[in-house]
């Protein structure tokens, strides 16, 4: 993110008075914020009318909201005299709030300020915290870039660095959660494919990305990654590295697999160009399933070699969640990455 703030030279109330209107205006939303957001958690998703009647209402009651899910900081430091600083309203932020501390160090009173959005998924933007959480929830829910664009009046430029640091959120959060599928017992297919754009002039050639991926056979459970060719030397260390030794692994006759036995693995084919099921009734239609939702979601336009990973990852994201309120992981994930307590 990398936009600059707005920046508006006006007077701010005295922060004692302040305090005392923001803690009193937040005990009013308090209860309706948190009973609510206790009732959307159990319930099956969040619509966007709940969205903006619950949590949308005012600047207070969204800081508030925001505060309690830790997504932005309860409580700020003074880097200078290393004491609490005191929120306060203002009027030359959008949010309506900052953080400030005018304390006295060895006799010499100081005056530092801080955004309530530092370090946290809202830093560094001239959207206003309305404007990044709808455009958050309509992303989650899989609105078109050119409509949410649309409906918040952004910029082309600015929708899709939205856009992108969605699907950055997801790389982050897939990386870090890696683990390991499979194991003694459980069954796995993988299988490679190519993404991109057939050149219909050029024959049967397809210009793009391979990619090579395995699924668990009965979970949601999954791996993708962007691979230079489908040579063994490049596909059994990505095997190594994603699969569990014991699994079952089930595959097509593709020479670059010829050796996962040596590796611990217990490996079946199916020959496609004979069958699609094996006599022991082993396929890959999962997997190959897998790549057509893929290629079915990548974008139509603007499309770039060097962001497949965040494609892939927003993909993985978006399987492994289906069943979930993705609005409320989003949520989560973003804190984790932007964590607004260790600034």
């Amino acid at each position: 993110m990398y936009t600059v703030k707005r920046t508006r030279t006006v007077s701010c109330q005295t922060a004692s008075s302040v305090d005392k209107q923001f803690t009193e205006k937040s005990v009013q939303c308090d209860n309706h914020i948190l009973n609510s957001y206790n009732r959307d958690r159990k319930s099956s998703h969040l619509t966007y009318d709940e969205l903006v009647e619950n949590y949308l209402g005012n600047n207070e009651c969204i800081i508030k909201w925001l505060q309690e899910l830790e997504i932005i900081a309860r409580s700020v430091v003074c880097p200078q005299c290393q004491n609490l600083m005191v929120l306060i309203s203002c009027n030359d932020r959008s949010d309506g709030y900052k953080w400030q501390c005018r304390k006295a160090v060895n006799g010499k009173r100081h005056k530092v300020e801080s955004s309530i959005r530092k370090g946290s998924w809202f830093d560094n933007s001239n959207m206003t915290l309305t404007e990044i959480l709808k455009f958050t929830y309509w992303w989650c829910i899989g609105l078109d870039q050119s409509q949410i664009i649309s409906q918040l009046k952004l910029s082309p430029n600015t929708g899709v660095d939205w856009t992108m640091f969605c699907r950055e959120v997801c790389l982050a959060t897939i990386e870090k959660k890696t683990e390991k599928i499979g194991g003694d017992g459980k069954t796995v297919q993988i299988d490679e494919s190519k993404v991109g754009k057939r050149k219909y002039h050029r024959g049967h050639y397809v210009e793009g990305q391979w990619v090579f991926g395995g699924i668990e056979q009965d979970s949601r459970k999954c791996f993708i990654e962007s691979v230079e060719d489908r040579s063994e030397k490049s596909l059994i260390p990505l095997v190594q590295k994603w699969i569990l030794t014991g699994t079952i692994i089930i595959s097509d006759c593709w020479k670059g697999y010829i050796n996962l036995e040596k590796y611990g693995y217990v490996h079946k084919t199916v020959n496609h160009s004979k069958e699609f099921v094996n006599k022991d009734g082993d396929n890959t239609n999962k997997i190959e399933g897998h790549w057509r939702q893929l290629k079915a979601n990548l974008p139509t336009h603007g499309r770039r070699k060097y962001h497949y990973s965040t494609y892939f990852a927003e993909f993985m994201w978006r399987y492994v969640h289906k069943q979930a309120d993705l609005f409320w992981v989003f949520l989560n994930d973003a804190k984790q990455l932007y964590n607004p307590s260790n600034i």
